[in-house]
């Protein structure tokens, strides 16, 4: 049975909603965050040193990382589905927004909330509006990129859109999405998954 160690207002609503368009079995356990700091529990420390979220166990393997969960599930529960094949059309595009999600938009994203304040403890800083701008570029470049496409590796829904939803949620909700038509439409198209709808159900407990 796959474990999802779910920490509320977390990432690790994406591995939950991925296991729902996968159809396989899983339970969650679920971790609070500390009311005043909005920090991890201690409690999830024991499982991640770091105290981050998401942390799946499936079978002998514990994993973080969201990237890493991911394509762990899909390679050994996916049965071809949610990413294409190595070799095929749109695979390069796949990879590069599966990664991109995690390794450029969420740090951008994540080092705003600290940057403007939003994070609890922080004031904020004069850093703050490059960093916007930095945020704007990349939603301009998805943009761009989304043109003529109904998601990000082709035609078809991957995992790579189920990854890049909360980045692109986050801008979303500072405003960052207007004139962006074909962002906008994405983010509507990709989220009105009924996977994506449990999921957000699970999550909220």
């Amino acid at each position: 049975m796959i474990t999802v160690y779910h920490l509320e207002r977390s990432r690790s609503e994406r591995v939950i909603w991925l296991l729902e368009e996968l159809g396989v079995p899983y339970q969650v356990e679920r971790f609070a965050r500390d009311p005043a700091t909005q920090r991890a529990p201690e409690a999830l420390r024991q499982l991640h040193p770091l105290g981050k979220a998401p942390v799946v166990r499936d079978g002998d393997a514990l994993l973080v990382e969201s990237g890493a969960i991911v394509e762990h599930l899909l390679e050994r529960h996916g049965d071809g589905r949610l990413a294409p094949p190595p070799g095929a059309p749109g695979r390069a595009r796949y990879l590069q927004w599966l990664h991109f999600a995690e390794g450029s938009a969420m740090a951008m994203a994540v080092t705003l909330m600290f940057l403007d304040g939003t994070i609890p403890g922080t004031q904020p800083g004069p850093m703050a509006d490059g960093v916007r701008q930095g945020i704007d570029a990349q939603l301009a470049w998805l943009e761009s990129e989304l043109g003529g496409r109904e998601h990000l590796a082709g035609d078809a829904f991957t995992a790579a859109d189920l990854m890049m939803v909360l980045p692109v949620q986050l801008a979303a909700g500072r405003g960052l999405l207007e004139g962006r038509p074909a962002l906008r439409a994405w983010l509507e198209r990709v989220t009105s998954r009924p996977a994506c709808a449990k999921a957000a159900e699970i999550a909220a407990g």
